[in-house]
C-alpha cells in the first residue's frame, strides 16, 4: 500500500497549494497497525497521511464540524456513501468539499492481526496480493487469507470501489465480499427465534448497553445539530446529562430503536457503529432489520431519492395523530 500512500501524499501538498484548508485522512498513530483519523492543516503536515488495510474509520462525519471550510477527505466504497447522504439532506456544501476515493481490497481486523504476531512485532508495510494482505514485520514476513482476517463487514462488501468521487487513487479494486455470502444471513436467523428467545436475544444485548452514545457521535447518519436524546435536559442543566443516563433496559431499548428508526433508509452500512460500540452490541443486526423492512414496504429506492422515512406526503394512505 506504500503506492497509494506515496499519491495520496502528493495528492494532498498539491490541493493545499490550490486554497485547501484541512485534509482529512489517516496517520499511523504509534504504529501502522494503529490507523487514526488525521487533520492536516498544512502542506507540511500532509507527509503524516497513510493509506493501509487498517484505516478502518468512516471519515465523512468529520465534515459536519467543519462547514464552511474547503476541505478534502479519503473515502473507501463503504463511506463514500456517508458524503452523498449528508450532501442530499443538506449538511454539506458539496461544492466546498473534494473526495478522494481508494479502492479498497478489505480492511483486517485489528485483533485476529496482532494475535497471530509476536507481542514485541512491528508491522512495517503491508501489501495487498488479491486474496490475502502481506504483512511485513520487524520480525519476519506473515501472509493472511483475507477470508480468516478480513472485518466482518468486509466479506459481504459488494460496494469496495468509492462512487462520487473527484479523485480516485488507484485501480478498480476487485470484490473481497465472499460470493453468495447472504448479509442478513444472522438476523434470518434471530427472525426464526419463537418470540420467548427472539425477546431474550435483544434483551441480553440491550442490557450491556452504557448509553455512551459513542454509535451516534460516529454514525453520519446522526447528522442533527440538537440530538432528540438531549431536548429532554433544559437548556440551563446541559451539564447535568449524565443524570438522564441512568442504565435501565427500558431506557435502552428506546434509545436505541429510536436511534434505528431516525437511520432507516439512510444507514449507508459502514458499520462504525458497531465497531465503536465497547460493549460489543451487533447494532448492525438493527441496522439491517429496518434497511430490510424499508425495501419490503417501499420497494428498492434508486441512489438520489430520499430515505423513506425522512419525507411526508399529503397524500400518504395512513392516518397521522
Amino acid at each position: 500500500m506504500k503506492e497509494i500512500t506515496e499519491v495520496l501524499q502528493r495528492v494532498a501538498a498539491r490541493l493545499f497549494n490550490e486554497g485547501l484548508e484541512m485534509f482529512i485522512g489517516y496517520e499511523s498513530g504509534s504504529g501502522l497497525a494503529k490507523a487514526r483519523p488525521f487533520f492536516a492543516a498544512a502542506q507540511e503536515e500532509t507527509a503524516a497521511l497513510v493509506f493501509n488495510p487498517f484505516c478502518v474509520h468512516n471519515l465523512a462525519k468529520y465534515l459536519v464540524r467543519f462547514p464552511k471550510a474547503k476541505i478534502a477527505v479519503v473515502v473507501k466504497g463503504c463511506d463514500s456513501g456517508a458524503v452523498e447522504r449528508l450532501v442530499r439532506e443538506r449538511n454539506l456544501d458539496r461544492t466546498k468539499i473534494t473526495v478522494i476515493g481508494v479502492p479498497c481490497g478489505g480492511m483486517l481486523a485489528r485483533e485476529k492481526v496482532m494475535a497471530e504476531l509476536p507481542q514485541d512485532a512491528e508491522i512495517t508495510t503491508v501489501t495487498d496480493r488479491r486474496d490475502a494482505f502481506v504483512l511485513q514485520t520487524s520480525k519476519d514476513e506473515r501472509v493472511l487469507d483475507k477470508k480468516a482476517y478480513l472485518l466482518e463487514k468486509c466479506l459481504t462488501c459488494s460496494q469496495n470501489n468509492p462512487v462520487g468521487v473527484d479523485l480516485m487513487l488507484g485501480k478498480e479494486a476487485p470484490p473481497v465480499g465472499e460470493p453468495g455470502k447472504d448479509p442478513f444471513a444472522r438476523l434470518k436467523e434471530i427472525s426464526a427465534l419463537a418470540p420467548p428467545a427472539r425477546a431474550a436475544f435483544w434483551d441480553r444485548l440491550m442490557k450491556r448497553c452504557l448509553r455512551c452514545y459513542a454509535c451516534r457521535e460516529v454514525c453520519p447518519a446522526c447528522s442533527c445539530t440538537e440530538c432528540c436524546f438531549e431536548q429532554a435536559v433544559p437548556g440551563w442543566q446541559k451539564g447535568a446529562t449524565w443524570l438522564s443516563k441512568a442504565i435501565t433496559l427500558s431506557d435502552n431499548y428506546h434509545y436505541h430503536l429510536i436511534r434505528a428508526f431516525h437511520a432507516a433508509g439512510r444507514c449507508t452500512g459502514c458499520g462504525e457503529c458497531e465497531r465503536v460500540c465497547p460493549v460489543r452490541i451487533p447494532l448492525m443486526l438493527l441496522n439491517k432489520k429496518l434497511a430490510g423492512d424499508v425495501e419490503e414496504l417501499f420497494g428498492p429506492a434508486p441512489p438520489d431519492a430520499p430515505s423513506a422515512l425522512y419525507t411526508y406526503s399529503a397524500g400518504d394512505k395512513d392516518e397521522f395523530s
